[in-house]
Formats: C-alpha cells, structure tokens, sequence
C-alpha cells in the first residue's frame, strides 16, 4: 500500500472500512496466534510423536490451545486498541503495520517443519506443507516489504545514516560466497574421506573411476576391469567422458579414491563462485550471493557429493562458468566451455540443447543459441549412437525399460511409446515416489525455475534423465547424482526468474528470493548435509559423520592387509573394499567377477556374489596370507597356509587346500 492508499482511506464507504479493519485485525490475529503456536512447539512438544502419530498428553494439549488463542487475543487487541483510541486516524498505520508483521501468518508452520527427524521415510507430506509455505510465504513476503518500503518512504534519513564504504559493498557478497565455498569444499572433503574409511563406498562406482584413472595414466585408456572384468573393456561403452584428461593431472599426484573424493568436493563448492558471478550480472550483487549460498545448501546437491565419484559433480561449474561467459558476451571462450562440458559425458550435450533453444527462442543470443542447439545435438547422436555403441554395449536403456514396447530394444521403441501411447507414458510418471522427487528438486526453489515457458525448458534434460526412467529408483532419488540433471539449470533458471520478477517489482523480487532461501534451507535441515547430521542419506545409505575407535582400529587393521599387496598384483575383493584397491592395473569386483586375480581381499560381512567367491577357490589353489578382526580375509594363489582352512570354515565356502607354509 502507497502512502496515497493510506490518505485515502477515511473516505472509504463504510463496508470497504470495515473490510481494511477486519482483514488488518485478522493479519493481526493469525499472526500472533501461529507465533503462540510456534513457541509451543518448541517449548513442550515430542515433534516425531505429536507429528507422526498425534500423540502426546492432554496438558501438552491444552497448553498448545492455550499459546494460540492468547497469541491471537494479544495481538489482536494491541492492534485493535489504537483503533478505538484515535479512530480513523489510526486506520493508515494500522494498515500498513498489519502488512509488515504479514510473513508472522507462518511462523507456527516453522517448528514443524525444521523437525528433520519427524521426515524421516516420510518426505511427501513435508514437501507437500513445504510447497504450500513458501509460495504463500512469497505473497505475505510481497505484501510486507511493500508496506515496509511505504514507511521508509515517509521517513528521511538522517544526515549521520550509516552506510558501508563502497568497496565493502561491491566485494563482501563475493567474499561471504568464497568463504562459505571454502568451508563447504573442507567441510565436505572430511566427511567423504571419513565416509570411504568407514567402508561407505563401493567400486561401482568410485571403484571403476580409481581404477580408470590408474590405467588412464599409465597409457591403458577407458581401461576398466572392476567394470568390464579381465578383458578391462572402453569406459566409453558405458558413458563417453573424455573429461577424464581434466583431473587425471590431480589424479596422478597420489592416485587412488581419496584424490577423487577432495576433487568432487571442491569442484562442487568452487560452482558457487561463477553462479555467483553469473548471478551478478542479472540480479543485485546481494540477491546473487544468497542464490549461491542455497546452492552450497541445496540437499540434492549433498548426496551425489556423498555418493562416490562422478562426472555430472564436477562438472557443475562449468555450466555456471558458461552462464556467465555467455552473460559477458564472451563467446569464444563459451564455445570452448561447451567443448569441455561436452566432454564431461554424453547426455550432457542435451541441457545444452535446451539452453541453446532458450537463448534462441528468448532472443537473448539467438545466433549462439541456434548454433549451440544444433551442434550440441548432432554432437549428442554421433556420441550416444556412434561413438558408444563402436566402443561397446552397455545396460543403461534399460531404465526406460517399461516404456519399451515388448521384446524391443533401444531408444527408438521408447520414442515410439511416448507418440502412440500418451496415456500409458502418463501412467508411468504419475507415480508416488516420481511426485517425492519433483517436489525434492522445485519446491526448495519455490518453483521459480517454472515461472516461465521458456525457463521450463531448462528442466527437459532433468525430466528426461529421471522422471522418465521407469523401474530404476536412483534416478528419482536425490541420494544420486542424477539430480545434476537439473541443478545447474534450475539454478540457472531460478535467477532470470529472480531477474524477470524484478523488472516488475523490487519488492517482489526480494520476497521470491526471500522464498527462496526459505525453502531451501528448510529442505536442507531435513534432507541435506549441512545442519544436521542424524538423517542424512547420501546414495544407498545413511552416512555416519563420526569415527568411533573401533572404525579406527577396522581401517587400521585393513591397511595392514592391503599393505601385503604389491601394486603390480592383481586384485579381487568385495564391493566396498574394491575403491581401496583399485588403483591398479586389474581390480575385480566378486559381485560378478573373481578374474582368476592374484589375491583375493574379502569381507566376510561384504557385498559380493557367493558364487563369484567360490568360483575363484574351484579355479585355483589360495591360501590365507592374513586377517583382521575375523573380518577382512587377504588370500593369495599359489599360497600355502595351515590357518586357510579355518578361514573358507568362516566365510562358508569349500576348497582343496594344501598345507604347510608359504
């Protein structure tokens, strides 16, 4: 409201006075009531209890009835006392003051939803309220700076305002995000490492990267037995990433996973400064540090971050790098940004397709856009449907498998459904757990990245690579690195969303960020990494953020095994003790080949296929060369040892062993 609305409001009729008197004692009224509520949550209630199952005691019950209604009553009546004291001349402030405490309307939604343990295994209801809160919270967000500014309007500011000197204004919003980056890049680091001590990852897939790398540096290119057993296969029959030559430089300075582990972390932390930079260029510098802080907070983004090492990670601040290069009109250097995020696997060239079509369709650079849609295309066919298949086959149509007609294969029969079968294509993204991940992507984002048709290109790659696949419950599971789908885009989107609203009203703009970062913070209590430590998933399990003694003494007692293995030595071993010895020529993984591997590394409680094992001692002759803590078995072939009977009794398996010593 304008300080003209509020003049003018004495000469209303008398049912449009008694509308503005009641709707402002009303704002009053709920928001001092959801305050009441909010304080009660927080001082007397079992949240998990009282929010998954109703119950807790009458007291509980009555004190809760009681906040609400005394803070309404409280609130209410400090503003309908004015009223009644100076009349219609108190109406104006009355007005505007109600708008001002409008955003107080949902505070009492507050306390439920930062009650992550209450979510746990049961996302939809909290995506659902959360929707709901932040779009809401966008309007009363809108409403209150609007009236605010109203005030500040009617004020002058004094001669002795402080303001901050002009260059703490121009690079402290820069310096927050590199601060805040950094700690995000340390912060994460240990916990993966801390992650892959505690035998959290698994050789597919951080295995099968180690593995690559090794035999990358050492001349065997795409080389990768834990993927394809002995004969070690292409990589790129399963994904085309030529970016490999990007980190293999870090990679070769102490191989092994621990180096890929810190690399995905700071690539993932350093993608908030060119989103930040890029962000600059549409919105105030301000807005774009917050846009980058929810980035570092965003919960989709903290478990791929958890789950081994990948690709579509590093290759976050590319994409931003490419925003802004493209925002700064430097195109020759956005040509060779492309080149690079081509390189950094297949399905990439894809969004890049779409923000080739946006730029095209939006006129923003429609020559570039025209040509980066097509290239990216092209480049995108002869890479998937040449390139790929001349290197080898590999399984992953098959998470499209139920929009495959019968007993066909391939792309083609799922383009075909999705023509000639509507309904049933809708049928299979109309499921429960495809809803859970849609909202786990765009509420947070208080579905800026939707607000227009052609932002909501930006979101094709995403839908195609996730909430088209049907039977494959990674790709719709933000535990995954899937999500990179749509993170850089949807970021990407959410600011020219920020940047459009804008352009209509500042205030508006402030509220959608403010929405924004209310949403994504309330997310990331629950679901991401960051706030709290008790519930987090991060690819197929809970990540434990603490070592205790006896992880120590594990890891401990297991380097001493992998100690008594030289490097030249092949290698088989169970799926989460496969990363750790992978930096090798030949690593096998016994979930499906033993590879007839010199020494056999098992964990007695490990991930692997028992007819794999077994296998491997029917072929060849291995004797016991150590254990640690009736866990870890390190055999050798060829060995002798009195002690490799007891052992094969212990691991349930059967063997002609010789005796005597090595």
């Amino acid at each position: 409201m304008s300080p003209d609305d509020s003049a003018a409001i004495p000469a209303l009729s008398g049912a449009a006075l008694a509308a503005r008197v009641t709707l402002a004692l009303g704002i009053a009224a709920t928001a001092g009531a959801s305050v009441g509520l909010c304080i009660a949550y927080f001082l007397v209630v079992d949240e998990r209890s009282f929010l998954t199952a109703n119950a807790t005691t009458p007291h509980v019950r009555d004190v809760m009835t009681l906040a609400v209604l005394g803070g309404g009553f409280l609130c209410g009546a400090s503003f309908a006392l004015p009223l009644l004291m100076r009349r219609l001349a108190a109406l104006p402030t009355l007005v505007r003051s109600a708008d001002v405490i409008a955003p107080l309307c949902l505070a009492g939604f507050l306390p439920i939803l930062l009650a992550y343990r209450a979510w746990e295994g049961r996302p939809l209801t909290f995506l659902v309220l959360l929707s709901v809160v932040v779009l809401v919270a966008e309007q009363l967000l809108a409403r209150s700076f609007a009236a605010f500014d109203g005030l500040a309007a009617d004020s002058r500011p004094s001669a002795g305002t402080f303001r901050l000197p002009l260059a703490l204004r121009r690079h402290a919003p820069l310096a927050i995000v590199l601060l805040a980056a950094t700690a995000y890049a340390i912060d994460f680091s240990h916990y993966t490492l801390l992650n892959h001590r505690r035998f959290g990852t698994a050789g597919f897939d951080l295995g099968i990267n180690v593995n690559w790398c090794w035999n990358a540096i050492h001349g065997h290119f795409f080389r990768t037995p834990v993927l394809f057993g002995p004969n070690g296969g292409s990589m790129i029959a399963g994904h085309a990433i030529f970016a490999v030559f990007l980190w293999l430089p870090v990679f070769a300075m102490k191989p092994g996973a621990e180096v890929l582990l810190v690399y995905q972390s700071v690539m993932a932390a350093v993608a908030a400064v060119p989103l930040y930079l890029f962000a600059r260029t549409q919105i105030p510098r301000w807005s774009a540090a917050c846009v980058s802080l929810a980035y570092l907070m965003y919960a989709p983004l903290h478990g791929p971050n958890f789950y081994d090492f990948h690709e579509l990670v590093v290759a976050l601040p590319w994409h931003f790098l490419l925003y802004w290069l493209l925002a700064t009109n430097r195109t020759r250097w956005a040509s060779l940004v492309v080149v690079i995020l081509w390189a950094h696997r297949e399905d990439v060239a894809v969004g890049l397709a779409m923000l080739g079509l946006v730029l095209l369709l939006s006129g923003a650079r429609p020559r570039f856009g025209a040509g980066l849609a097509v290239a990216s295309g092209v480049w995108f066919v002869i890479d998937k449907f040449v390139i790929m298949p001349y290197a080898g086959t590999w399984w992953f149509a098959s998470i499209y498998k139920e929009l495959m007609p019968g007993g066909e294969g391939g792309y083609g029969g799922i383009v075909q459904t999705i023509l000639i079968n509507p309904a049933y294509f809708l049928q299979t993204l109309l499921t429960q757990e495809k809803l859970i991940y849609f909202l786990h992507m765009f509420a947070p984002l208080a579905f800026l990245p939707l607000r227009r048709p052609l932002l909501v290109l930006l979101a094709i790659p995403g839908f195609f690579f996730t909430l088209m696949t049907t039977g494959y419950a990674p790709t719709v599971s933000i535990a995954f690195q899937y999500t990179t789908h749509f993170i850089p885009y949807l970021f990407g989107a959410a600011v020219l969303a920020l940047r459009i609203v804008g352009r209509m009203s500042v205030a508006e703009q402030r509220a959608a960020l403010c929405a924004l970062m209310l949403g994504v913070t309330l997310h990331s209590v629950s679901f991401g990494a960051i706030f709290q430590h008790e519930t987090f998933v991060g690819g197929f399990s809970h990540i434990q953020f603490v070592e205790t003694p006896e992880d120590v003494k594990r890891y401990a007692g297991f380097q001493q095994l992998v100690a008594k293995i030289p490097e030249s030595a092949s290698v088989a071993a169970t799926e989460a003790e496969v990363a750790h010895v992978s930096a090798r020529a030949n690593t096998f993984t016994l979930k499906s080949d033993h590879g007839d591997a010199e020494y056999l590394l098992v964990n007695k409680n490990g991930a692997m296929n028992r007819k794999v094992l077994q296998a491997a001692f029917d072929r060849n002759v291995y004797g016991l060369v150590g254990q640690s803590l009736d866990t870890f078995y390190l055999f050798k072939k060829g060995f002798k040892s009195p002690a490799t009977a007891q052992a094969l009794n212990a691991l349930r398996l059967h063997a002609k062993v010789e005796g005597g010593h090595g």
